[in-house]
């Protein structure tokens, strides 16, 4: 079987057995036998066996297929015979010969030394010394000058193909590295216009609020254009590019049919223009990079577009990963503030919620619990103050523990009081009855408490230090109040106020229910009954219980 040993520049050959009747040879991902050469073409060459010959034919590739040396544009091969495709060297052989596989040869006709200037400088010489004719000496003048500007071209070729190679690398460590998305798009934007040697260019990101493409950067060549001022892009071209999901481009957009009526292509004298779009892998479109010259000046080509789809490919990712970086560091401060107010368990879920997270309120019935030290005023009078407040830290720490244990919500402190919610932002079928052992549970602690300062502190008014609870199930509106900035979650309704009364009617060490929260919970409490109590701003009087404890 006709085989090709295709030699690499680590010094490897690789072997490639032509399986099929047509093989086709390029730099494009589609080709049978891709070549990781800047000078391979796209399509660069075909193969195709025709009964017991090989035809090779060359694709107008852009530097040529050479063959033993020979550039072709079609021609039966042979096997032994030596292909060059830009700077890679394949031999043909049977794969009957390949335990005699050749040594590795340097290219014929290696791009950017492909013409020997030396020649025809040493023809031109040869012609004045042997007293040729004018005309004569003119035309190796001439051959001499069209060698010279090719070779030039050749070495601006080489040039550009280094430069875009050390771009690509750069976006590589910026991938890694550059995790600001300001500062990422400016990069960007910066690297591009350097490249392609633009006038303008835009990086626009999708706005799903909006449903349109939002400017992010906007650059003149040697400055910055203020995005809001940035009416002289074509939102047309962008957005078809966006939607298509695919590039497009332009030599001269004022004579470009889909284009040359917009205002902003007349008013700019907008010409060549590249507009390609930023595909992610998980959020597939996330928008474009847009440039354009003016008519009178460089037009974009096919090597300039291949480039940008690769820039924007390696753009996209570094976009996702610094956005999905700011995702995660925005989630970790609305975590931190949440878990002031909530247990773990209850983040999760409302983490798990983006609404859970808005602005505004919902009717739900919760159950509202307040707690309250009792001698703590006259206690700080008597003690230093940076004991004080060593001994409320200690406390308020406790009795927030004591909260998330039992699932539920820290609103608030009020000073040395601590507001708690049970059944908002999370509700559970026993709402009611986690708040009572809650309740029980900081009773609990306020002794431990005690015995933990008495032995740090000689203060004998600590013997005084008690809380009393007051507890009430009822409805209420629930949610984030104030605005997107600084929003807390709270609830509000009369039942909170009738909780609070309850509180502070409490005597140091007693736990008050109302007669709502005793008929959720009388299954599983003790409690004794108590006269029923007026309480500040309630018209009639409550029915009121003191908890003693759980029924075991």
């Amino acid at each position: 079987m006709a085989t090709f040993l295709v030699y690499k520049p680590d010094d490897k050959t690789e072997t490639i057995k032509l399986e099929k009747e047509t093989v086709t040879l390029g730099r494009r991902e589609d080709n049978d036998i891709i070549f990781d050469d800047v000078f391979v073409s796209r399509m660069h060459a075909r193969v195709e066996k025709k009964g017991n010959k090989y035809i090779i034919t060359d694709c107008e590739s852009r530097y040529g297929t050479f063959v033993n040396g020979d550039k072709i544009s079609e021609t039966e091969l042979s096997y032994g015979d030596e292909i060059q495709l830009g700077n890679t060297i394949i031999t043909f052989v049977d794969e009957k010969t390949l335990d005699h596989i050749p040594e590795r040869k340097t290219p014929t006709h290696r791009i950017g030394a492909a013409i020997n200037l030396a020649e025809k400088i040493a023809s031109v010489k040869e012609r004045i010394l042997r007293g040729d004719t004018r005309e004569l000496v003119l035309q190796s003048l001439s051959a001499l000058e069209s060698g010279c500007t090719l070779y030039q071209e050749k070495l601006d070729e080489a040039e550009k193909s280094k430069e875009i190679a050390s771009t690509l690398c750069e976006v590589g460590k910026i991938i890694n590295f550059v995790f600001d998305l300001n500062v990422l798009l400016n990069l960007f934007m910066d690297l591009a216009l350097k490249i392609m040697r633009a006038q303008r260019g835009f990086i626009m990101l999708y706005d799903e609020g909006s449903n349109d493409l939002t400017i992010k950067v906007a650059r003149n060549m040697g400055g910055r254009l203020e995005p809001t001022k940035t009416t002289g892009i074509s939102h047309t071209i962008a957005w078809r590019t966006f939607e298509k999901g695919d590039a497009i481009t332009t030599e001269d957009a004022t004579k470009d049919d889909r284009f040359k009526t917009q205002e902003s292509v007349i008013s700019y004298a907008i010409g060549s223009v590249i507009s390609v779009p930023l595909i992610s892998k998980e959020k597939g479109k996330i928008g474009v990079i847009y440039l354009d010259n003016p008519v009178a000046q460089k037009k974009f080509d096919e090597y300039d577009i291949e480039f940008m789809k690769s820039f924007a490919n390696q753009a996209a990712i570094a976009i996702e990963n610094a956005q999905l970086y700011e995702k995660i560091k925005e989630e970790e401060k609305i975590r931190a503030r949440l878990e002031r107010f909530f247990s773990p368990t209850v983040v999760e879920k409302i983490m798990a919620e983006e609404k859970a997270l808005a602005l505004g309120g919902e009717n739900r019935v919760a159950t509202i619990l307040f707690c309250d030290i009792r001698g703590y005023t006259s206690l700080t009078e008597k003690i230093d103050t940076l004991v004080s407040v060593e001994i409320l830290n200690d406390f308020l720490s406790s009795m927030t523990e004591e909260v998330f244990i039992h699932e539920g919500t820290l609103d608030k402190y009020i000073g040395d009081c601590v507001m708690a919610i049970f059944g908002a932002p999370v509700a559970h079928p026993d709402d009611p009855l986690r708040a009572i052992k809650a309740a029980l549970g900081m009773k609990k602690r306020v002794y431990e408490l005690k015995d933990q300062w008495r032995g740090k502190m000689n203060i004998p008014e600590i013997e005084r230090f008690d809380i009393g609870i007051g507890i009430h199930t009822g409805e209420v509106i629930a949610g984030n109040i104030g605005n997107i900035k600084r929003m807390e979650y709270t609830v509000v309704s009369t039942a909170v106020n009738l909780a609070s009364r309850l509180e502070s009617t409490a005597t140091p060490g007693q736990i008050l229910i109302s007669s709502v929260t005793h008929d959720l919970t009388k299954d599983c409490i003790t409690v004794k009954k108590l006269p029923p109590v007026i309480l500040k701003n309630i018209s009639k009087p409550i029915e009121v219980y003191e908890v003693i404890g759980l029924n075991v």
